[in-house]
């Protein structure tokens, strides 16, 4: 019987248990005194997540849109436009990213891509007034960066972990959140002092001084690694094809599931300060919720990552998408100010937890061996949601007057995540020393 014919014989539910055979190979430090080389590459995950374009292209967008207006004339729509663009190219670069990763390896995409990208960032300084240069060095530079988007490092970092695979990356991707926490306000200051064309400067040699040398040293290709440091953990290849493991009604509902929280978390975002000014609060008091939002994203991607490891994925997302289906409620009845910050909390955890969930639902139901393609059309398929998501929010805004009508479509619609989530059945790639779940 061919591998292909007994895959589709399994029952839906049907679990692969991986022997355990060895507790400790995941610890910090092996029997050796020497580290875990899943754990360096985690941490070279998170610095290169936390000075990469997830950070550097769209949580410092906004920072540089008044600069560029004075400078330029050009109107805010015109310059936001920018931003479409770059959701539009992490579409395309997740897709190459997925599909170059699986065949050459995360490290050497890593590699290549952190110079080349910071380079990118680095020649925005050299704008003129023709936005449409503007235009081409955003996408360009977003195609720059297609080994630094959170595809590569996500896999690079998934591959070396079973047993504590969800808080690995629950620390990886908490880079994106310091990044955000971090980066805004430093780029803020140097343009004030010195101006934006020093800013984009400071931010090209920043996305290469620190995190190249850093990826060098310590962030490690799983199948170059000798095979008794990874004793534990599945081997790269095993697990489904992508062909295979789209014609599973798990591919679907997950595909349905970050299809939903797309449609919730770009939006949310970028529209949270408004929304809250048009409940009542000052713009002041409504950028405060910003920080509040931005701190319960790092948490809950560490806690995510965490819970993960300890409880059903199914379970913790359900109730994660319930949460912040309540928040999204709380904003359209005009949440005053002492139930803003609760709201901000429930809607940054639920975002914090999108991509901590998504590494490691692949390995659980599909196996590591087309995780890189996997993940980039899953993750296009959210960027896409995403992107139109902020200009329907934003048009309903424009066209009558309040958001009431288009939160209430958001808490629908995290209700009914919750319900695709929960469909999710057991797992086919149980960690090791995990007994199989019953069929």
């Amino acid at each position: 019987m061919s591998a292909l014919s007994t895959i589709r014989s399994l029952p839906a539910t049907a679990t692969i248990a991986i022997p355990d055979t060895s507790s400790s190979v995941e610890s910090l430090r092996r029997a050796d005194g020497t580290i875990y080389p899943g754990w360096s590459t985690t941490f070279a995950s998170m610095i290169g997540l936390m000075l990469g374009p997830s950070t550097m292209l769209v949580f410092c967008f906004g920072t540089f849109v008044p600069a560029l207006e004075r400078e330029f004339g050009w109107g805010i729509g015109a310059i936001s436009f920018g931003a479409t663009i770059v959701t539009v190219l992490i579409v395309i670069t997740s897709l190459l990213a997925g599909y170059a990763i699986d065949r050459i390896g995360a490290r050497r995409l890593v590699l290549w891509s952190i110079p080349v990208f910071g380079l990118g960032v680095a020649s925005l300084a050299g704008l003129h007034a023709d936005i449409r240069v503007f235009y081409l060095g955003l996408a360009l530079v977003s195609l720059a960066g297609v080994g630094v988007w959170p595809v590569a490092y996500n896999k690079a970092t998934a591959l070396w972990f079973d047993r504590r695979l969800g808080f690995s990356l629950g620390l990886a991707n908490m880079g994106i959140g310091l990044g955000a926490a971090l980066l805004p306000p430093l780029v803020a200051t140097v343009i004030a002092t010195s101006g934006w064309r020093t800013a984009f400067v400071m931010l090209g040699v920043l996305a290469i001084v620190v995190p190249w040398p850093i990826a060098w040293t310590m962030l490690k290709d799983r199948r170059d690694a000798p095979v008794a440091s990874i004793a534990q953990a599945p081997p790269p290849t095993s697990g489904l094809s992508f062909a295979e493991s789209r014609r599973t009604r798990e591919f679907w509902l997950v595909l349905v599931g970050f299809l939903a929280l797309g449609m919730v978390s770009s939006g949310v975002v970028v529209h949270q300060v408004r929304i809250l000014v048009d409940a009542g609060i000052t713009a002041r008091e409504a950028a405060g919720m910003q920080a509040v939002l931005g701190v319960a994203l790092i948490v809950g991607r560490v806690v995510t990552g965490w819970l993960l490891d300890r409880f059903k994925a199914s379970v913790i997302m359900a109730f994660v998408c319930l949460a912040a289906a309540l928040a999204a409620g709380l904003l359209a009845a005009g949440a005053p100010f002492r139930t803003a910050a609760l709201s901000a909390a429930l809607m940054g955890f639920v975002i914090g937890a999108e991509f901590d969930v998504l590494g490691f639902l692949i390995p659980r139901y599909f196996g590591r061996r087309a995780f890189g393609r996997l993940y980039g059309t899953i993750y296009a398929a959210f960027q896409v949601a995403a992107g139109a998501s902020i200009g329907l929010l934003g048009w309903w805004r424009g066209s009558h007057g309040s958001y009431f009508a288009g939160l209430c479509v958001i808490a629908v619609v995290l209700v009914v995540a919750a319900l695709v989530f929960a469909a999710l059945g057991p797992y086919r790639y149980l960690p090791a020393g995990v007994a199989a779940e019953p069929a």
